[in-house]
């Protein structure tokens, strides 16, 4: 299945780069309703600031530790031991496989935290007034994991990916999987504000022009070199 991996990477490349094109496409004029989505792109700015600012290193790697715990016991899998440090951790496992190896690249845990924790406030009191703070911080925790991700997958290539099948197949993966994970949640925080089938049928529809594309370009190329051959 290892000898495998690479080649559903390279086959999945073109899907994850069509999907991420679709999404950028469908969420940005979504998002650009300012009346609504306000509180939200200003905690997604305060992230941004902070982490130019070089800071949440540490939370980064608590909330990456985590998620692989939790992947881990999610799976039935034994945690013998987390370890975290100011830039760097590491979860000690009985075994592991692609979903606990991949999990915090695509989980926003401080995103789900806040959400819960709206959630059961909810549950006690009228939580509507506390709602543009919500947003506010589910704005920064999405913009923290997505820079987070992002810095670490344009770095060395990290152990993580390569006990998931190697970053030829786990990077096309992760960009496909951050994508529908943030339609996903645009779509739970603005319920009315983003379509999930219109965004589905969009993503589907990149997907198989990505695909029509390559395979003209192929038959182009073959066609050219059949010339040349049988001259």
């Amino acid at each position: 299945m290892r000898a495998i991996k690479p080649l559903i990477g390279i086959a999945l490349a073109p899907a994850a780069l069509a999907a991420a094109w679709a999404t950028a496409a469908i969420l940005a004029p979504a998002l650009g309703k300012f009346s609504v989505t306000l509180p939200l792109l200003c905690g997604a700015l305060a992230c941004l600031l902070f982490h130019w600012g070089g800071r949440g290193k540490g939370l980064y790697v608590t909330a990456h530790e985590l998620t692989h715990a939790l992947a881990a016991v999610f799976s039935g899998v034994r945690v013998r031991k987390i370890s975290v440090k100011k830039h760097s951790g590491y979860v000690l496992l009985d075994s592991t496989n692609a979903f606990i190896s991949l999990a915090p690249y695509v989980i926003p845990l401080y995103t789900l935290a806040v959400a819960a924790a709206y959630w059961l406030a909810g549950r006690f009191w009228n939580a509507a007034p506390l709602r543009p703070w919500f947003l506010a911080a589910a704005g920064f925790t999405l913009a923290f994991h997505l820079l987070h991700t992002a810095d670490i997958l344009s770095g060395p290539v990290q152990s993580d990916l390569k006990k998931a099948g190697g970053p030829v197949f786990s990077i096309p993966l992760l960009l496909l999987l951050n994508c529908l994970a943030l339609a996903a949640a645009i779509k739970m925080l603005f319920p009315g504000l983003l379509s999930m089938r219109a965004y589905s049928a969009r993503v589907l529809e990149a997907q198989g022009e990505a695909y029509r594309g390559l395979l003209s370009a192929a038959a182009y190329v073959f066609n050219t070199a059949k010339i040349y051959f049988t001259r």
